[in-house]
């Protein structure tokens, strides 16, 4: 009997007690916002200010605002449709009960077909039948006055309150992230593992609506896998693979030395430290390259060796070819972390700071691909010996 009851249950984690009052707080108040400005708006109308279907709604825009019922097209046509149903079905068929029931078939039809589907229409268009048989008759006027009104007052509130709550509302789909290289290829990580059209391919075939967009399906999924990534992986840190005994450069130092420096050591970026040694940047291949005096190589063909090997003359300073803006990562910060920077984002090396930001080590790409290979050589070898 136990397990029956347990299987009645839904299988998604309880709210916490501070997130669930605060969710019901915010229920409660929009309510009450909705109804006084809705009665101040149309103080004289003969009907109630405040529709009971904006209940119903109240609780899905702000304890689901995910959920695809819950979006601004739903919640608003959802209303719209079910009241419009409702008082045209009120004024021609007899009895109620019929009525009733012809109304919530045709409402829920219209909603799912529309893309509106919101289940508090499904009380929303028994109200004009009820009424029309018990106290009055609605008119086509009711869905300005007070639905349209309640329905624009609620959804504002929705947008506000949920944001104050740290939500996203109406809830975006996921946008793809910008290709720095811009030849329109996906990003590394997006083109492993589940993608966008495979969650609309599953959805489409559902026989029944679900609960969930497909972005915020798919948002899970790749969270369920960082999870399941981290938990193999996730003993695996920064200093546990990171270049220690590091080559650096002075911001004040000749660009011509740290040239020599990248080639004699074979690396692709140095760190540049401060008159005090602080990490005060990067300068890469790429930054000197910037800077070779193209306009001199026409007239001189010796002038980018003179400028290589600091006998020119002019040859600027490291501080005026680095570049400044520096992503660092910290010596304990997971290396799981590292993998949309070194693969997304367009960054080859990461100087690695300790917790009072001085530099301890640097990590690139390699370093990177050599940690993740550790752990997967040693999760192989424990899979492979029997009892391990």
């Amino acid at each position: 009997m136990f397990a029956f009851l347990q299987s009645c249950l839904p299988d998604t984690p309880p709210l916490s007690a501070r997130e669930a009052l605060r969710t019901a707080v915010a229920i409660g108040a929009a309510v009450l916002l909705t109804g006084i400005l809705s009665t101040l708006l149309a103080p004289s109308t003969g009907v109630p200010a405040l529709i009971a279907s904006m209940g119903a709604s109240a609780i899905i825009l702000l304890a689901l605002p995910t959920s695809p019922l819950a979006q601004p097209w739903p919640f608003v046509g959802g209303q719209l449709i079910s009241i419009a149903i409702g008082i045209t079905l009120a004024r021609w068929v007899e009895p109620p009960l019929l009525a009733c029931s012809l109304a919530i078939f045709l409402t829920s039809f219209a909603m799912l077909r529309l893309r509106c589907l919101h289940p508090p229409g499904g009380a929303a268009t028994l109200i004009p039948i009820l009424a029309h048989h018990e106290v009055q008759q609605f008119g086509y006027g009711y869905l300005l006055i007070p639905v349209a009104l309640n329905a624009i007052l609620l959804l504002a509130l929705a947008w506000g309150v949920n944001r104050l709550l740290g939500r996203s509302y109406p809830h975006p789909p996921r946008s793809p992230m910008p290709d720095p290289h811009g030849a329109g290829n996906p990003l590394p990580t997006a083109r492993t593992g589940v993608q966008a059209e495979d969650v609309r391919a599953v959805l489409a075939k559902e026989r029944v609506m679900p609960d969930i967009g497909a972005a915020e399906l798919q948002r899970l999924i790749a969270q369920t896998e960082d999870n399941a990534i981290n938990r193999v992986f996730g003993e695996l840190n920064c200093a546990s693979v990171m270049s220690r005994e590091l080559v650096t450069v002075s911001s004040l130092q000749l660009a011509s030395e740290a040239w020599r420096l990248l080639r004699r050591h074979k690396v692709g970026a140095l760190p540049v430290l401060d008159h005090i040694g602080q990490l005060a940047g990067v300068v890469t291949l790429v930054d000197l390259l910037k800077h070779i005096p193209i306009a001199g190589l026409q007239q001189d063909a010796h002038t980018l060796a003179a400028w290589l090997s600091g006998q020119s003359g002019n040859e600027p300073l490291v501080v005026e070819v680095m570049t400044w803006t520096v992503k660092t990562v910290r010596e304990d910060q997971n290396l799981l972390d590292l993998v949309p920077m070194l693969s997304d984002f367009g960054f080859h090396h990461l100087p690695v700071v300790d917790a009072g930001g001085k530099l301890v080590g640097m990590i690139t790409q390699s370093d990177l691909i050599a940690g993740l290979h550790r752990v997967l050589a040693q999760r192989a070898m424990s899979w492979a010996v029997p009892g391990q």
